[in-house]
């Protein structure tokens, strides 16, 4: 019974938090990664990010020539909220590739999209 308690403390604690990034940034977005380091493992990572100022996205876009990695781990970092940046820092360390599957998610907020078409007419 003590686990259920704590499972819902937890969860009350995780709502107030969220109400309160929510009051000081505005709009937010959850981003929930599954990774699976291994057959036996799998680690659920949740993140809030705030949706990619133009300025950030053209950050991205100047320094993906010299690196486009260290290029979207920037843009991922810039865009996460201050209070989870370190945690999401750490899991990049240990998870490198995870920069690409959030990068996707941040930019399809700004326009990219995997279903255009071109037809010639």
């Amino acid at each position: 019974m003590e686990d259920k308690n704590k499972t819902a403390a937890e969860t009350t604690k995780a709502k107030d938090d969220f109400e309160a990034y929510k009051a000081k940034y505005g709009k937010l977005y959850r981003v929930n990664a599954t990774v699976e380091p291994d057959d036996s493992t799998t680690v659920e990572l949740v993140y809030l990010f705030q949706k990619p100022a133009t300025a950030s996205y053209d950050r991205y876009v100047k320094s993906t020539a010299q690196s486009p990695t260290k290029a979207l781990r920037a843009f991922v970092l810039d865009n996460v909220i201050e209070e989870q940046h370190q945690k999401l820092e750490a899991d990049l360390e240990e998870y490198p590739a995870l920069a690409l599957s959030v990068g996707e998610k941040l930019l399809n907020m700004l326009g990219l999209s995997k279903d255009i078409n071109l037809k010639l007419l």
